[in-house]
């Protein structure tokens, strides 16, 4: 008997003894440093801009209310409901995100954060997502990333670029200007891609030569916020507006820097289709090798290296801890490399419109019968391995046709631009028949959507020598080699004008246009531009500025739709971090220019990509050189 008390008092001895371990544990566990109590209101941004008032005691979260929001309805519901209520019932913020509504969740949990901070609490004592078991793993995926990285390195710089159009040339030049060691690389034997071929058109809001040319042209001054308005129209809302504003913002700053190391342009500002502000400059040759050229000079300046015939075969993504991206392995005339990136790795590797396979598998219509305005190099290969390693991909199937590429060909050559810059100024689109199809002023899908179905093959812009004197988007050079290469035509009357027309050939096909009815059209439209109003497609014409076509010589621009610009690619956020599919950050990885989607929305208006392209691979640079944005970022 006394054996068996001897036992149980025992027993009673080590479970208090282990209660009181359990306890002491316990109470360290739940020890909460103490914060300033009070209401803090909190600005984030989820979809949209929010405000969420936190409420504090000293050493709790009491309540949390999303005081005004503008996400988007029956989407962001559930998160703005549940969130609050999970996170002060269980004292966690490493509560689960609603599915579909990650980033609103995530913007509550980060206005619970910052709370915390300026309370002067520590953040980690209210994260539980890392002492939390999950009871059900059955969601537990695997790590996306590589599954073996590299033992070792060929090459180690702090920021790798990959690719060297408009976007990696200006992420390298403000890398390398930020202190880091900066490696660009570009499969091509030359850099500038398709950035070398666009047509040297840049959207900006204004500028620092923009007060004396809105002056001499008698044009009104643009505005940013006019800007912004017409680039999400023009995508049919589908847009990203922060990565808008970013480009909006951006553009004066970039155009600048290109004017102070010796950018020329012309002396117009005009407003292509799908533009209702005066915004878009015109390079001194009409072509994007002219800002190119001023790229690679300015880069040059700087300490960062350069690797042509340097292809990109693989990103590498850690799958431990933060999984974070730290290198590339590149394919080079000395064979395989791998290449290390400490602080980040930047794509910038340019759209898929040269990959028929690709580009079809999205719009099943875009079949090798159409022809591309891009180089060889559009391929689309830095989306695809940024997917391997688990980025988020939106706007794919929005590939853009440019309307007025060579029907021959399909290029776009320095005489394509013509057609573009035009319409403010008095350019008129006629058919195979000599009558107008589309609204001259109207954007670029729907103009190459109306040729198509003008029911002939190509399409025309005639304009006079009044517009080539006065328009101030031709140049004397554009115009002679147009001329001399066949491209454009010039007679001393529309009658005659018609007839070159009809002489000509199109991918073989000949046409009868009928010079009286060329005539009517343009001695109509004369009358509207006159009138200021245009009954027949309700074109914007501002009196002054828009010009007549009534005196020789006459001139017309052969022109077709042509794969011009995809508007989808990566996922990313405002400061060019490429998300994940399930919309988290993937640490490392930055993207910038046509590799991205959400910028143009369902349709790119002219003159947008390059600025697009631009100050993003400055957002890029910096922000994986220092972490920090541009001054020019909207601070809301």
């Amino acid at each position: 008997m006394k054996k068996t008390i001897s036992l149980i008092s025992l027993l009673l001895v080590f479970v208090l003894i282990m209660a009181s371990a359990a306890c002491t544990k316990s109470d360290e566990t739940n020890k909460i440093t103490s914060m300033k109590a009070g209401e803090y209101v909190i600005d984030v941004t989820g979809m949209n801009e929010m405000k969420v008032k936190v409420t504090l005691s000293e050493t709790a979260i009491t309540a949390i209310e999303v005081v005004s929001h503008s996400e988007t309805p029956g989407v962001s519901d559930e998160a703005i409901k549940e969130i609050p209520v999970k996170i002060v019932n269980d004292q966690n913020i490493g509560v689960d995100t609603i599915s579909g509504a990650t980033l609103t969740s995530s913007a509550i949990i980060n206005a619970v954060t910052t709370a915390i901070e300026e309370a002067g609490g520590v953040v980690s004592e209210f994260d539980l997502s890392e002492t939390t078991e999950r009871s059900d793993t059955s969601d537990v995926r695997p790590a996306l990333g590589t599954a073996e990285l590299p033992s070792s390195w060929d090459m180690t710089y702090d920021v790798v670029v990959v690719g060297g159009g408009f976007a990696g040339l200006s992420a390298s030049y403000e890398s390398a200007t930020s202190g880091v060691e900066t490696l660009l690389i570009d499969k091509m034997p030359v850099l500038g891609g398709n950035s070398q071929i666009n047509g040297g058109v840049y959207a900006s809001y204004t500028s620092k030569i923009a007060e004396e040319l809105y002056k001499k042209l008698d044009i009104e001054p643009d505005t940013v916020e006019k800007h912004i308005e017409d680039t999400i129209a023009g995508g049919d809302y589908m847009n990203d507006e922060k990565l808008v504003k970013n480009m909006a913002y951006g553009a004066p700053y970039f155009l600048d820097l290109m004017l102070d190391n010796g950018l020329e342009v012309r002396e117009s500002i005009t407003r292509p289709g799908g533009h209702y502000g005066y915004r878009t400059y015109t390079t001194i040759n009409g072509v994007g090798a002219d800002i190119v050229a001023v790229q690679k000079k300015i880069l040059e300046d700087t300490s960062a290296n350069v690797m042509l015939n340097t292809e990109l075969v693989q990103i590498y993504r850690d799958t431990t801890e933060d999984q974070r991206v730290v290198g590339i392995r590149v394919k080079t005339d000395e064979g395989f490399k791998n290449v290390k990136a400490n602080n980040g790795v930047i794509i910038t590797t340019g759209g898929f419109s040269g990959n028929i396979e690709m580009r079809s598998k999205h719009v099943p219509s875009l079949t090798d019968s159409i022809p591309t305005t891009n180089h060889v190099g559009a391929t689309g290969e830095g989306i695809l391995m940024a997917q391997e390693v688990g980025a988020n991909t939106k706007h794919m199937s929005f590939i853009q046709l440019y309307p007025f590429a060579d029907p021959n060909n399909g290029v776009l050559d320095a005489t394509a631009v013509i057609p573009f810059s035009g319409p403010s100024s008095g350019i008129v689109y006629v058919d195979v028949n000599g009558e107008r199809y589309v609204n001259e002023g109207e954007r670029r899908d729907v103009c190459a959507r109306a040729a198509q179905e003008s029911g002939g093959f190509p399409t025309f812009s005639i304009f006079g020598q009044e517009i080539v004197e006065k328009g101030g988007f031709i140049s004397d050079a554009q115009l002679a080699g147009g001329i001399e290469s066949d491209r454009i035509f010039k007679a001393d009357t529309l009658e005659e004008l018609a007839e070159m027309i009809n002489a000509h050939s199109y991918m073989d096909n000949k046409i009868d246009m009928s010079a009286k009815t060329l005539v009517d059209t343009i001695k109509t439209h004369n009358g509207y531009v006159k009138a200021g109003k245009d009954p027949d497609f309700n074109k914007s014409i501002d009196k002054g500025v828009m010009l007549t076509i009534e005196s020789g010589p006459y001139y017309a621009v052969p022109q077709w739709p042509s794969v011009h610009h995809t508007m989808g690619g990566l996922t990313i956020n405002e400061k060019t971090e490429v998300q994940d599919i399930w919309g988290n950050v993937i640490p490392g990885l930055y993207a910038a220019g046509e590799v991205t989607g959400g910028v143009h929305g369902t349709n790119r208006l002219g003159s947008n990509a390059i600025p697009d392209a631009a100050v993003h691979g400055i957002i890029a640079g910096q922000v994986a050189a220092k972490g920090t944005v541009p001054d020019f970022v909207p601070k809301n």
